[in-house]
């Protein structure tokens, strides 16, 4: 157990069964993303992995994500990381139950999916790697059936004639692409009525080759199985597969002993580089019109195909017209967006997580991205864009606002499903009151909000002077994690350098502290990346640019927590000190005092925020200076410039400030300096100090 002892105070939320002690005096802490955990290299206060997510345990308030351990959920406040707006490209663990429970309800899948309704094209102006499962058209699974035994298929491989290729695709298609000198013969999984594989059909085939490839197009339609035959499970521990995913299996068979180079789906998708510039690339979507089915099978056919309602919708089944953003993604990502406008697919999706929390432990969860919506940050639209679910055209701020709306109330349901009290999400620095793609009702349903990356050292006064809404946020009751980060500070200029790590993690504290609100906000302090995790830290003289601390092999939410500094009680927020001149907030529809309790129409909690010091005027922004706040038994503050990130203003000549009272400075070390009546504060420099008692 941390000395600071984890249980200095019990009380029962209203809100949770588990009772709360906050580690620290002056602020909750909380971690973002633990795992991974590693054997730390360079510290002798911890000696193993456990030992390491003890000590997570013990030093924070709580978790967004998880602590992989359901006891140790379950011992704190985790929130787990969701995504309730897209769907992978790959199937996953989630997807198979999803699907497995609609089947069970005599639910189409299809429907939690959004599509396209006319052909759509796109730029891909951030091609990920992800895209690659369904442009080189990859099987779900393809399995080896060699002496009885079921193996996963690494291509190439040697087929024997006595032995068959299990081919899975997560999705209904016409033709299968064979790499072998002769085609196979090809059967296809029939159906029995628990959805299982019931026994296998020969398929009517027509075979033609083309660039050393033998092209099959299947002349039927069949359904989707699970991967089940004969009471044997045919999924080699794929999730999707063995959660409940009903996969469209066939089967291949040579004749005679071949070499087969690789089996995958034709794909209906692919992007067009037109002049060897990237950010030229196109990706062509079809659309999906119900009106060119006529017969309901979910397959337009060539007959179908000549003669449709609609001609600007070319897509053959429902699922080549699913919604996938092309703009900047994560690295190896492919999503689908999430179709809300489904009150039965909304349900079964609600109930995922009641299931899901409840076996992890977790308290509630945060969504991450909710500014990856429907507008032209993840759809640039240069054909169509008309969605068949929704009377919207992506890449719009009205599709984002309609879609956001949609979510909110998906939220809702999911609060209602799973009775949790802490839905979060990470909206980043982005402000919820001026921010157009989000709705009113977002700020009635999240109970948490995740500030990622939202204070760095070099921050600026204009910028400072902009975030009120933390303090709106604190008004509705909600509590909010604000991040702080080493991103532009010291640490990026000399990053093996003790010193400016610790400045920067220093005057992150003293920036936090100007937002903290008691039972309100945590604090979490991070280096200049948006990659999360318990692992070590990383130094290497000759990759100064992968650099995140100044020695290699200490677990990084040790090295970012300041815990001396963090021991040292500064008290609660105060009101200004009489003879001070309280800073005003700007927004882009007016102006209020820190001290104020409202800013145009929205409520605040008062900040009290007040000058040290200040020179210059430019529509109520400094030039430069010193903001403070008081705390019943210390003071922070931080001198700024106008703007943010100006390199050249670290090097510039130290102030001396008066403060209101006799205080000691506080060092990283936690060790205190002689009482004084003034300090020295250097450029985009944070200090803490602790007041001396009368």
């Amino acid at each position: 157990m941390s000395s600071y002892l984890r249980y200095l105070s019990l009380g029962l939320l209203l809100s949770s069964d588990i009772a709360y002690g906050q580690v620290y005096p002056s602020t909750a802490t909380a971690w973002v993303l633990t795992g991974n955990w590693q054997q730390p290299t360079a510290i002798s206060e911890l000696n193993s992995i456990m030992d390491v997510r003890r000590w997570e345990l013990d030093h924070a308030d709580a978790v967004f994500g998880s602590l992989q351990d359901v006891a140790l959920n379950k011992k704190t406040i985790a929130m787990g990381y969701i995504y309730v707006h897209k769907l992978d490209c790959r199937p996953d663990e989630q997807q198979g139950w999803l699907h497995y429970h609609a089947y069970q309800k005599g639910q189409d899948p299809e429907n939690g999916y959004m599509h396209y309704k006319n052909d759509t094209q796109l730029t891909v102006p951030d091609q990920s790697k992800g895209l690659d499962y369904l442009l080189k058209g990859e099987p779900i699974l393809s399995l080896l059936i060699r002496n009885n035994n079921f193996s996963t298929a690494r291509f190439p491989l040697t087929v024997n004639a006595n032995e068959q290729i299990i081919f899975h695709a997560a999705y209904p298609f016409e033709t299968l692409v064979v790499e072998s000198t002769e085609y196979p013969e090809l059967w296809i999984a029939n159906a029995n009525k628990d959805g299982d594989i019931a026994g296998l059909e020969k398929a009517d085939v027509h075979w033609i080759q083309r660039e050393g490839k033998w092209f099959g197009r299947i002349n039927q339609r069949w359904l989707p199985t699970h991967a089940m035959f004969q009471g044997r499970e045919l999924n080699t521990g794929n999730k999707a597969l063995k959660t409940g995913y009903r996969s469209w299996v066939v089967a291949l068979n040579w004749k005679h002993k071949e070499e087969v180079k690789g089996v995958n789906i034709e794909p209906w998708l692919e992007i067009i580089n037109t002049s060897g510039n990237q950010s030229t690339a196109t990706m062509m979507f079809p659309g999906w019109d119900p009106n060119n089915d006529p017969n309901g099978d979910g397959y337009v056919d060539d007959d179908e195909f000549l003669q449709r309602a609609n001609q600007s919708a070319s897509a053959r089944f429902k699922h080549q017209a699913r919604v996938i953003p092309t703009g900047k993604m994560w690295a190896g990502s492919c999503w689908y967006r999430t179709n809300f406008n489904d009150d039965a697919f909304n349900q079964n999706h609600a109930n995922w997580y009641k299931y899901d929390w409840k076996r992890q432990g977790l308290t509630g969860a945060y969504n991450d991205d909710m500014a990856k919506l429907f507008s032209a940050n993840q759809f640039k639209v240069l054909i169509g864009g008309q969605i068949l679910e929704a009377p919207i055209v992506a890449g719009t701020s009205k599709a984002a606002g309609y879609y956001a709306a949609k979510m909110s109330d998906f939220f809702a349901l999911v609060k209602k499903t799973t009775g949790s009290h802490w839905l979060a999400a990470n909206i980043s620095e982005l402000n919820l009151w001026e921010y157009p793609d989000w709705p009113e009702q977002l700020r009635g349903v999240v109970d948490v909000w995740l500030r990622e990356h939202y204070l760095s050292p070099a921050i600026g006064l204009e910028r400072l002077q902009s975030y009120w809404e933390s303090y709106a946020l604190a008004a509705l009751g909600d509590k909010s994690l604000i991040m702080t980060t080493t991103r532009g500070g010291k640490s990026q200029q000399d990053p093996l350098s003790k010193t400016a790590w610790e400045s920067d993690i220093y005057t992150g504290l003293a920036l936090y502290y100007l937002f903290n609100i008691p039972d309100k906000t945590y604090y979490h302090s991070w280096n200049q990346t948006f990659v999360y995790g318990s692992s070590n830290t990383e130094a290497d003289q000759n990759a100064l640019g992968k650099a995140i601390w100044y020695q290699g092999g200490v677990p990084k939410n040790w090295a970012y927590q300041p815990q001396k500094l963090l021991a040292i009680d500064i008290g609660k927020p105060a009101s200004i000190p009489k003879g001070f001149d309280p800073v005003h907030w700007q927004s882009k529809t007016g102006k209020a005092l820190t001290t104020d309790s409202k800013i145009t129409d929205i409520k605040l909690e008062p900040a009290n925020w007040f000058w040290l010091y200040r020179t210059g005027w430019f529509k109520g922004v400094p030039k430069g200076g010193v903001i403070a706040r008081q705390y019943t038994q210390g003071l922070v503050l931080y001198r700024g410039t106008q703007y943010r990130n100006q390199t050249a203003f670290y090097q510039a000549e130290p102030i001396r400030v008066s403060l209101p009272g006799y205080y000691q400075r506080v060092n990283y070390d936690g060790s205190l300096d002689e009482q004084t009546q003034y300090v020295d504060v250097k450029g985009y420099e944070g200090i803490i100090l602790k007041k001396v008692d009368d």
